[in-house]
């Protein structure tokens, strides 16, 4: 039993460093008005970490289309509107996804907003097109789009990401 204990102990000792569990995460939330912008920080301990972040909001049609913008530092180091390709599991057409390999370690912001709520530079203190725009009830607002996901839109929001 000593020599088994042993072995698992320098098995163990043996692993490599960066060798760890990779963990979804998830943040529920609901996005109220059109021009509302959902901001999300997420840390990345260690260097050269690839963030994987996703919605799965969409849901064929029965949600909003979702866009979302990674930041470092104030500025914008990615945007995305369609990508279901990142997860895997439950994301729909219009949903929203980044895969960003090699991070440096720091705080990253994720934005979410409606399409087409895009940001109106790299900067994130810039803000975004509709911040002016009197604010309409996103599940009575006609989203635009080519087709677009029409006027029966509810406000659920769900953004998921890992680190690795």
């Amino acid at each position: 039993m000593k020599i088994a204990l042993f072995l698992l102990a320098a098995i163990a000792l043996h692993a490599p460093a960066g060798a760890q569990a990779v963990y979804e995460q998830s943040y529920n939330s609901h996005i109220e008005l059109h021009n509302q912008v959902e901001y999300h920080t997420i840390p990345i301990y260690e260097l050269r970490q690839t963030l994987r972040v996703w919605t799965d909001s969409y849901s064929s049609g029965a949600n909003f289309d979702p866009l979302i913008a990674v930041w470092h530092n104030g500025a914008r180091i990615a945007m995305n509107d369609d990508n279901p390709t990142i997860s895997g599991r439950y994301q729909s057409q219009r949903d929203a996804g980044l895969l960003l390999p090699t991070l440096p370690w720091g705080s990253y912001v994720v934005t979410v907003s409606a399409y087409p709520n895009f940001p109106i530079s790299d900067r994130i203190g810039d803000g975004f097109t509709y911040d002016n725009q009197t604010p309409i009830p996103i599940d009575t607002w006609c989203q635009p789009g080519d087709p677009g996901p029409g006027c029966h839109v509810d406000r659920h929001l769900s953004l998921h990401w890992t680190v690795e």
